[in-house]
């Protein structure tokens, strides 16, 4: 990619975090589902970790290669034209130094964000000052660089619920404004938030927030005006389409294609869509 039109991208997808309306962000695995996205009107595209390795026949959490990751980041850049961000799980590294030198693979493919979280396979959070170290190095990327990405860094207190609700509050609060002083441009709390505790943590954490499309709490008007700056759906899409397509594989083992072949989405129409 062109490293001026990246830094354009870079700034658009940094700007659209500070506008009056949320960014609603569609979480891809793949480039033909990038370009859904963008061909219905989003202004920018995020990936979904989860999403991806379903593709390639793995269960989320860093199971796949890392360069399987950067082909898909580099298939998606090479056909969209609106900012990408990349799901970076824990960093695909032991190391600060690793997760460093992987960001920048990423960034280097073409991405112009990145998701850097502290949930771990056993359930618990990383230790704070090793996150605030890798949040810190991307920071220190940017500059080396020159590209103004996004960093949107993720506490994963309420996605794997690692205390009662007055400790994962306060948790995610602190672990929330330590990012942004490490250099955080977003705090991304993924979970099933209620409508009071997305309003404490818009009101608490001093960046702009991203949340996840849930059904406890998801009236778009309410989050918006409450405050929050981006809302992710996560491997809701790729989930429902994966679904769609076991139903299809139930369908025609039972003789009966109507589901497959019932729509709108014509061979024609496919090949003019991807045109």
């Amino acid at each position: 990619m062109i490293i001026e039109k990246q830094i354009e991208l870079a700034k658009k997808f940094h700007q659209l975090h500070q506008e009056k309306q949320m960014l609603v962000l569609p979480n891809a695995w793949s480039a033909g589902s990038a370009i859904v996205f963008e061909k219905q009107g989003f202004n920018a595209v995020a990936t979904t970790s989860a999403g991806i390795a379903y593709s390639l026949g793995y269960p989320d959490g860093e199971g796949i290669h890392f360069e399987d990751l950067c082909t898909v980041v580099k298939q998606i850049t090479k056909r969209i034209s609106i900012p990408l961000s990349v799901d970076f799980e824990c960093g695909y590294g032991e190391s600060v130094a690793e997760v460093k030198e992987n960001a920048k693979k990423l960034i280097l493919a073409g991405a112009v964000g990145i998701n850097i979280e502290d949930g771990l396979p056993n359930g618990n959070l990383n230790d704070l000052d090793f996150q605030l170290e890798k949040i810190e190095s991307l920071v220190q990327l940017k500059e080396e660089l020159g590209i103004p990405f996004v960093i949107n860094a993720r506490t994963c207190v309420y996605w794997l619920d690692v205390a009662d609700d007055a400790s994962k509050i306060a948790t995610a609060i602190e672990r929330g404004n330590a990012f942004v002083k490490s250099g955080a441009d977003c705090v991304f709390i993924p979970g099933a938030l209620s409508e009071e505790i997305v309003e404490t943590l818009v009101s608490a954490i001093d960046a702009p927030l991203n949340i996840i499309a849930n059904p406890l709490f998801n009236d778009f008007q309410k989050l918006n005006r409450i405050g929050v700056r981006r809302l992710s759906v996560g491997s809701g899409a790729v989930r429902s389409a994966f679904n769609h397509l076991i139903a299809i594989g139930d369908n025609l083992k039972k003789g009966d294609i109507s589901l497959m072949l019932n729509h709108q989405f014509s061979y024609k129409y496919a090949n003019e869509f991807f045109e």
